[in-house]
């Protein structure tokens, strides 16, 4: 079975099994709730952005050398920049999790 981006959940990029919202694509009551309440997406893409070395940096360090708190929002706005802004990219095909290797795209 082949997925779009079309597929994907709005906030967490992850792929859609179940929309619960009629409005926006979104995978579970924790993202439709995250995505009314977010403010903090473009300033907390920059500081990914800022904090990416070259070549393959793994998501785990990259979480603890941030002090981030919140896991779920960090690999989120990661999810977003790969699979809808196409500024990180992945080192696999398969979705991504903590131990998941990103680099920037070359322009």
């Amino acid at each position: 079975m082949v997925f779009s981006d079309s597929m994907r959940c709005e906030y967490c990029a992850r792929l859609i099994y179940k929309n619960v919202s009629g409005k926006y694509n979104l995978c579970s009551i924790k993202c439709k709730n995250y995505f009314r309440k977010n403010k903090l997406n473009n300033e907390l893409e920059k500081i990914i952005l800022d904090n990416i070395s070259k070549g393959w940096n793994e998501i785990n360090i990259l979480f603890s050398k941030m002090n981030f708190k919140d896991k779920f929002e960090f690999i989120s706005a990661i999810g977003r920049m790969v699979y809808f802004d196409k500024t990180l990219k992945t080192k696999t095909k398969n979705e991504l999790s903590m131990r998941s290797l990103i680099s920037i795209v070359k322009k």
